[in-house]
């Protein structure tokens, strides 16, 4: 009996997206052979791969300008400088210097967050109530004291790192 085939394998690492697979599933979409007429149709697949090219080069330029590259439903591509800095080698501790360099950052879209997060089998969303209002309504009517002994007091309650508020209690007088 093997005991390495008695435990559960743990999940693979997803295998990366390479541009090869992206220029693969674009020529795919919009092969010749299509059912519909509208799309723009893609002869062969260099003319795919220059398609893909020619979008990466062009955001690959704009951040060489420094330019904000916004993808609607993806994400946001900026350019950040880092300054000069003091760093540390951390096999042999000595200290160094950190040239100044540019850095892209990539800040992902709410939508495609809400993509990635959502489960596969859940329903579509329905729309949000007011959280104010609840589900099922209480309907209580207060009580008057019918009791000729009581008479309103009203106190002040304060509480640490609140405001006062006014409270008023029935106490039954003596």
């Amino acid at each position: 009996m093997d005991l390495l085939t008695d435990f559960p394998r743990s999940p693979k690492a997803p295998k990366s997206f390479t541009r090869s697979e992206l220029i693969r599933s674009i020529y795919e979409r919009f092969q010749r052979h299509g059912g519909e007429e509208e799309r723009p149709r893609l002869r062969r697949l260099a003319q795919a791969e220059s398609l893909v090219l020619a979008v990466l080069d062009e955001i690959a330029g704009a951040l060489e300008r420094g330019k904000r590259v916004e993808l609607r439903g993806v994400g946001v591509l900026t350019v950040k400088e880092k300054r000069e800095r003091q760093g540390r080698n951390p096999r042999t501790g000595e200290a160094l210097i950190i040239d100044p360099h540019r850095v892209v950052r990539f800040r992902v879209s709410e939508l495609l967050l809400a993509r990635l997060n959502q489960p596969a089998s859940r329903p579509p969303e329905r729309q949000k109530s007011d959280p104010r209002q609840l589900a099922f309504p209480i309907k209580v009517q207060q009580e008057e004291p019918t009791d000729t002994d009581t008479r309103p007091a009203s106190l002040l309650f304060a509480r640490k790192g609140r405001t006062r508020k006014k409270a008023t209690i029935y106490e039954k007088s003596e």
